[in-house]
């Protein structure tokens, strides 16, 4: 090895021993993340198990008219903020609706406007408030929350047939009759159901 050569090498290991300590911390640093990561993540997945399967117990109990408040408050208390708090909440909301507790329905679905996971399910929430609306005879409350959704193009056949109806409701035939013309304009479903309620503002 030459002079220079050995020099080199010489400063390489003086300036490993000196930096000794900053080396070893960066080592650890570098194994830390990936592992502190890891079983965040594990940790993560973990309990999207388990939220998971209360949720199915949830949907289960739900079909065989079984309510178990223990399931529906570990999810809400346990798992809150996350996509099972938003879906449990839908079922929720639909037991309420169907016992006619229209107050806690809605506030259901108020929850999973605030909670703003999914643009889908905000709006989807939106239009089950107005129905919840029409149900309380407050139309123009359930016409203000069908104007609040923003995938108007998406909802586009449900939001118009919604508006017919509340306008029938309220006596306004004309009003009602444009609005299901518009919605069997837009779609190629449903359209039987339609025709029956466009022929019943007609006359």
């Amino acid at each position: 090895m030459s002079d220079n050569e050995l020099d080199f090498t010489n400063k390489i290991l003086d300036w490993v021993i000196q930096n000794t300590k900053y080396i070893v911390i960066g080592v650890i640093i570098g194994i830390a993340i990936p592992l502190a990561w890891n079983y965040l993540e594990f940790k993560k997945e973990k309990q999207n198990i388990i939220a998971s399967d209360l949720y199915s117990q949830l949907i289960e109990n739900h079909n065989n008219s079984n309510f178990d408040s223990d399931i529906e408050k570990q999810i809400l208390d346990e798992h809150d903020g996350t996509i099972y708090e938003l879906l449990s909440k839908f079922i929720l909301s639909k037991e309420e609706f169907e016992k006619k507790n229209y107050t806690l329905s809605k506030k259901y679905l108020e929850d999973i406007i605030d909670l703003d996971i999914n643009k889908s399910y905000n709006d989807l929430a939106k239009i089950k408030i107005s129905l919840i609306n029409i149900e309380e005879k407050n139309y123009d409350e359930a016409l203000k929350y069908l104007d609040m959704v923003k995938m108007q193009e998406a909802f586009k056949q449900v939001l118009l047939e919604m508006k017919g109806d509340i306008y029938k409701f309220k006596g306004d035939k004309v009003k009602s009759l444009e609005f299901y013309n518009k919605a069997l304009e837009a779609t190629a479903t449903n359209k039987e159901n339609l025709l029956m309620k466009q022929n019943s503002v007609k006359n």
